[in-house]
Formats: C-alpha cells, sequence, structure tokens
C-alpha cells in the first residue's frame, strides 16, 4: 500500500493533477461526500487535499481514522464534548449511579476534547480544562457520599482518560490500584494523557498521598 513503487508515484501524480480541477469544478457537496467514503484512503485524501471546503467533516475524518470510528461517528462524538451537561437535576440532586454515568461520560467528553481544536489545531485546552473541572465536582460530590469506589470498575475502562480519572478520583481509597493505572498511562503512547498521569503520581508523592515510589536504576 505505501510501498514506494512506479505505479504508486503515477497515481499520486493523477490525483495531484486531479486536485485543482475538482476544486474549481467540483460542488462542495461532492468534495464532502468524499471525507464520508467507505475507503479509508479516499477519506483521508480529501480531507487533506480540501480540507478548507468542509473544515469540521474534514476534522472528522482524521479523528476517526486515529480513534478507528467512522467520520460521522467522529463528528457525533465531537459535538457531544463540546456540549456542556444539563444544569438540572444539579449534582447534589443526582444519584449515586447517575453520578458514576456522568462521570463515566464527562471523561469521555474530555478525551474526544483532543480533536475539538478549531481551524486545524486538535486539542481544545480551554474545553478540556472545563470538563476536568466537571470531573472533579462529580468526584467531589461522590466522596460527599462515601460513594468513590463505585469508580473503581472504571479503572478497568477500555478508554485511557476514563482510566486515568478514575485513578486520580481513587487514589485515596484504593492507592495501590490507582497508581497502577495511572503508572501504565504515564507508559502509554498516548500524548495527551502520559504526562498528566506522570505528573499526578509525583504530586501524590510529594504530598504524601502514596509513598515514594522506586526509580529504575541507570
Amino acid at each position: 500500500r505505501f510501498e514506494r513503487t512506479p505505479e504508486r508515484a503515477a497515481r499520486i501524480a493523477r490525483m495531484n493533477a486531479l486536485t485543482p480541477e475538482m476544486r474549481r469544478r467540483a460542488p462542495p457537496a461532492t468534495i464532502s461526500a468524499l471525507m464520508l467514503d467507505p475507503h479509508v484512503d479516499v477519506r483521508m485524501w480529501a480531507a487533506m487535499r480540501f480540507s478548507e471546503i468542509d473544515r469540521e467533516l474534514s476534522n472528522a475524518a482524521f479523528a476517526g481514522a486515529r480513534e478507528k470510528v467512522s467520520p460521522r461517528e467522529a463528528l457525533a462524538l465531537i459535538d457531544h464534548a463540546r456540549t456542556p451537561p444539563p444544569a438540572q437535576p444539579t449534582l447534589a440532586q443526582m444519584s449515586v449511579d447517575d453520578l458514576v454515568a456522568r462521570f463515566s461520560d464527562a471523561c469521555l467528553r474530555e478525551f474526544w476534547s483532543r480533536h475539538c481544536g478549531r481551524d486545524g489545531s486538535g486539542l481544545d485546552g480551554e474545553l478540556r480544562n472545563t470538563i476536568i473541572g466537571e470531573i472533579q465536582s462529580i468526584a467531589e460530590e461522590l466522596g460527599r457520599r462515601g460513594a468513590r469506589e463505585r469508580l473503581l470498575p472504571l479503572l478497568d475502562s477500555p478508554n485511557i482518560t476514563t482510566r486515568a480519572e478514575a485513578a486520580r478520583a481513587t487514589i485515596r481509597i484504593a492507592p495501590e490500584r490507582a497508581v497502577k493505572t495511572l503508572e501504565a498511562v504515564s507508559e502509554s503512547k498516548d500524548s495527551c494523557e502520559l504526562g498528566g498521569a506522570s505528573m499526578s503520581l509525583l504530586y501524590y508523592e510529594f504530598e504524601g498521598i502514596i509513598p515514594a515510589r522506586k526509580r529504575p536504576q541507570n
């Protein structure tokens, strides 16, 4: 697929020659439809070459390819991440089950904030920080009810952001499991999560929340 062959070079040359002509003559709806094509190579080519025609869909095509979902699913998840939770009921009025569900949903929104940036940027840092504040408020409400242990199953979530946030929320009640989770996140290749997990562990050590961990010998 990516082997450097004369045939591949010829195809790329033909595609490059088509691009300006398509930009001049093809209706925007036709270009956008290419970003939804069932074949990932078609989607990526259209998203790269014609991003200015439909920036939201172009971004969703890239996000979907990275997260292994369709562009339409990515669009929906990005929109959901940008949508704040309802003001009513308040956290104090919600059941523990609903708080756990809200926590999990907020973690998913935080994860997708990495794809919510505008004009070609990936992460929407302001949105991410807002959602982190929501997550902390939910954890505090669960703490007031003595129900943080209800977040422990989320340490096994398939979503890396959910695992990391659940570990932070349960560090005082299940430190060994939480530390293992954060260490795994810090050793992952997820650029949006590994640094935060490392900083959280250093903070917990500094504050005496967890004992000092052994460092690998050089």
